[in-house]
């Protein structure tokens, strides 16, 4: 949330977003060398359109990278992440890359 990235001294800056809201993501195309997305794609109910829009804004030859855990706030994950298991994830998550493009 933006409390906590006001908070965070090693950031030069940052943009707050739903990405629930507006599966978009405010920059330029080719303007970044990694994306991350950090324990949070259990909450995107379009995934595969961030994950679009991480293309879109990398650089070629450009990383994305993503964490996972193992833990949720099970009343914001989306409904079908709650019903499955750990290695269930890991192959639902390569699904979406892989629709990604």
């Amino acid at each position: 949330n933006e409390r906590e990235l006001r908070a965070n001294t090693q950031l030069t800056e940052f943009t707050q977003r739903d990405l629930n809201k507006v599966p978009q993501l405010p920059y330029k195309d080719r303007s970044f060398d990694v994306v991350t997305c950090v324990v949070s794609i259990d909450y995107l109910t379009q995934p595969i359109k961030i994950l679009k829009e991480a293309r879109r804004v990398l650089r070629p030859g450009g990383k994305v990278i993503l964490s996972q855990s193992n833990r949720m706030f099970m009343t914001k994950a989306v409904r079908m992440w709650v019903s499955m298991g750990d290695e269930d994830h890991l192959e639902l998550i390569g699904q979406y890359l892989k629709y990604a493009g």
